[in-house]
């Protein structure tokens, strides 16, 4: 049995000689894994094909013991993302944050295109970012995929009396992320002191981030200190999530950039 898709390279990694096993993400399949077999070898002409940050067309046979990918051919390299570091570091940190949030047999086609959205922008970056431009980008690309996976976070109402925000500073609770009044959160600031305050500019950024498209995270004017505002709340969404280890996006953005 075989099937095809176009898919996304997140990832490829050594599986025994000369083999590496290729995570992707398909447009009509969602997650998937296989076995490029022979693809370490001088001779292969489907190494070039099996890159991360790539799209493809693939088809693969199922297996018994594991999936092999049997025919493989790029269909987009992003060839320009390869030669810049902010490009890279924004690139790098989404796909690694994309697959750990997804499951296979979950297919979902807006997420493909936020993940090709991702890679093209990331692309045609016109320039190095500053790193809390670079850090703006990875957040809001990371808030519309927690819209995609389930894990999306209120922005509009209280996590504790449910009410809807007005024009108010709010803040953000350390344990579990949530948004809540500025007195709702007096009736928990025993148990949860250190609650980070989030100004109403803060919160309207990001709102406005969350419902436009990705590509306005470069072209939103602002000060620095908004971004990194903006950033350290959708981390503390990111951190709420299922993840087997801490979210590193924010911080290999810093540490290649700085």
């Amino acid at each position: 049995m075989y099937l095809r898709d176009h898919v996304v390279i997140l990832r490829s990694d050594p599986f025994r000689e000369h083999d590496r096993r290729i995570v992707m993400f398909g447009e009509s399949h969602g997650l998937l894994e296989a076995v490029a077999r022979g693809v370490d070898r001088k001779e292969s002409k489907q190494a070039g094909h099996l890159l991360p940050m790539m799209e493809a067309e693939v088809m693969i046979a199922k297996g018994a013991a594991f999936d092999k990918l049997a025919v493989a051919r790029a269909t987009r390299s992003y060839r320009t993302l390869r030669t810049r570091l902010g490009s890279l570091a924004i690139a790098g940190s989404f796909l690694d944050l994309f697959e750990r949030l997804q499951r296979p047999g979950i297919v979902d086609a807006g997420s493909y295109a936020l993940l090709t959205d991702l890679l093209d922008i990331a692309d045609r970056l016109p320039e190095e970012p500053s790193i809390e431009r670079a850090k703006l980008l990875f957040a809001t690309a990371a808030m519309k995929l927690l819209d995609r996976t389930g894990f999306a976070p209120q922005l509009t109402r209280c996590g504790l009396c449910y009410d809807g925000f007005r024009e108010e500073d709010v803040r953000q609770l350390p344990q579990d992320g949530t948004i809540v009044h500025e007195d709702c959160y007096r009736s928990v600031r025993t148990a949860q002191p250190n609650a980070m305050l989030i100004p109403h500019t803060v919160r309207t950024v990001a709102r406005f981030l969350r419902d436009e498209s990705l590509e306005k995270a470069l072209l939103i004017t602002g000060t620095s200190q908004s971004f990194a505002a903006v950033s350290s709340m959708v981390y503390r969404f990111i951190r709420q999530t299922p993840l087997t280890h801490e979210p590193h996006g924010m911080s290999t953005i810093a540490v290649m950039l700085g």
